[in-house]
């Protein structure tokens, strides 16, 4: 099915249950795409393509903004690859994407990175526009081991807190519909100020499978001034880009969620933010810019 009969399918199998999806004669939001180009798991040895000295990130943050990527979600790593919080390799890979791109720079406060609340809260001292706050604890049941992402109420009100202090807007990571409610108590409790964005997270084995049914349910859970952004993981990462783009959320693409431009074949960064635009062009939806993608999330203008 090519892409456009796809999108009329999803779309009219949609409509009476999504009341927010643009209608006939109605034009969609501008498309967000971000790019999460490093993570925590993936080496060189799974993949040359991914970047994990700050030079190398900056590059593919120059690289992803040409083809199309407004926000970058910043993971780093240190001397042997290992993920890490340290506050001097955040600065330093923060600082050279800053002055090679204008891209929305988010940083990680992944569990998985630090042990401690405080040391998941240094890349938030390099003054972001955005960091990720996930909001609950995740059994990643694929990884071998096994690992438990800990994310505790108090970790998270205390990340909260520390973004909020800073002028910093999080985007609520939610690996299944409890973690939305979870974002959802944030907002009540006034840590996190509306509009909220929240990043649905589809396809981790642990978390909710990703199918067009569970994306549809937790993209109907979300508050109505919220803006969002679907990641689908490994092979779902496409058919979960196309989900979104029609039904007027945002994507996230990058080698942290899925290494292969397709079976067999190894991405780079760029090559899957191509595709997404290419996609989105398709589905006749202009993609954002980074100074677009902040007003569509309600921050201040990049000085």
């Amino acid at each position: 099915m090519s892409p456009l009969r796809l999108a009329a399918a999803i779309r009219a199998a949609t409509l009476t249950i999504l009341p927010r999806v643009a209608g006939s004669g109605e034009a969609a939001e501008k498309l967000i795409v971000t790019v999460a180009p490093t993570g925590s798991v993936p080496r060189k040895k799974d993949t040359p393509h991914v970047p994990v000295t700050p030079d190398e990130i900056a590059e593919t943050a120059y690289r992803c903004e040409q083809e199309g990527a407004s926000i970058i979600h910043v993971h780093c790593r240190d001397e042997n690859e290992r993920p890490t919080s340290r506050f001097e390799i955040f600065q330093e890979t923060v600082e050279k994407i800053r002055k090679r791109t204008k891209l929305v720079v988010m940083t990680s406060t992944s569990g998985i990175a630090a042990q401690t609340d405080e040391d998941r809260a240094t890349p938030l001292q390099t003054r972001p526009e955005m960091g990720s706050l996930t909001t609950g604890t995740l059994n990643f049941a694929g990884r071998k081991p096994a690992v438990v992402y800990v994310n505790t109420p108090e970790t998270v009100q205390f990340l909260a807190k520390a973004m909020f202090d800073q002028h910093i807007k999080p985007e609520l990571e939610a690996f299944d519909v409890g973690f939305v409610q979870q974002g959802m108590r944030l907002i009540e409790s006034g840590l996190v100020k509306e509009p909220a964005h929240f990043q649905l997270v589809m396809g981790v084995d642990g978390g909710v499978p990703a199918t067009p049914e569970n994306l549809l349910h937790m993209r109907n859970q979300l508050p109505p001034t919220a803006t969002y952004v679907v990641a689908g993981m490994a092979r779902m990462q496409l058919p979960m880009t196309t989900m979104a783009i029609v039904l007027g959320g945002h994507v996230r693409v990058g080698l942290e969620d899925n290494l292969y431009l397709k079976k067999g074949v190894l991405a780079r960064n760029e090559e899957l933010v191509a595709r997404a635009r290419h996609l989105a062009d398709d589905l006749q939806r202009e993609v954002a810019s980074p100074d677009e993608a902040r007003a569509i999330m309600g921050l201040a203008p990049r000085r």
